[in-house]
C-alpha cells in the first residue's frame, strides 16, 4: 500500500516544489595532462615519479609496524 495516499495534499505539494541546488566547484583546475596530482612532476620521468612514490607509500605504511616492534622487542628484553 502507498503511504502517498495517506499524507495530507499540502506535504505531497511541497516535497513536489524542492529547489534544485546547482553544484559549484570551489577551485578551478585546467584539464591538462599531468595535473591530477596535487604536486608537479612534469619535467621528472614516469620511472623516477613511480620509484619516489612506491619508496615513500612503503616507509609511510611500515613505519607504525616497525615501530611496534621494536617496541614489543625492548618489552621482551626487560
Amino acid at each position: 500500500m502507498s503511504m502517498q495516499r495517506f499524507t495530507s495534499v499540502s506535504v505531497r505539494a511541497v516535497k513536489g516544489r524542492q529547489p534544485s541546488f546547482v553544484s559549484q566547484r570551489a577551485m578551478h583546475v585546467e584539464n591538462r595532462v599531468n595535473n591530477n596530482f596535487p604536486f608537479r612532476y612534469e619535467g621528472e620521468s614516469k620511472t623516477r615519479f613511480t620509484v619516489g612514490f612506491v619508496s615513500v607509500a612503503t616507509i609511510g605504511f611500515s613505519a607504525p609496524f616497525l615501530a611496534c616492534a621494536f617496541q614489543l622487542k625492548k618489552a621482551a628484553a626487560t
